[in-house]
């Protein structure tokens, strides 16, 4: 699919989906260690890419995943584009 980034590994998602049409906007998934490192990382991903976003979920799945630490990212927070800057 042309324009969609994706950069998954050990460490988790990481990427951006390209708006689908009025009712599908652009999203923006990144994974972090904590919750607050993974809005943080969002809102930066953001900033980088020249647009405002809504923040749509996070997601924690640390469970079993920890004994991965470092490598496994447990929390994957998605914001939704809702303008450009």
């Amino acid at each position: 699919m042309a324009g969609f980034l994706s950069l998954v590994g050990c460490g988790g998602p990481h990427y951006y989906k390209p708006a689908l049409g009025p009712d599908q906007p652009a999203e923006i998934t990144i994974s972090a260690y904590t919750q607050q490192g993974c809005l943080n990382k969002l809102q930066k991903e953001a900033s980088d890419r020249n647009v405002e976003i809504k923040l749509k979920d996070v997601q924690e799945d640390v469970g079993w995943a920890i004994l991965w630490f470092p490598l496994y990212r447990g929390y994957k927070c998605t914001g939704v584009v809702v303008e450009p800057k």
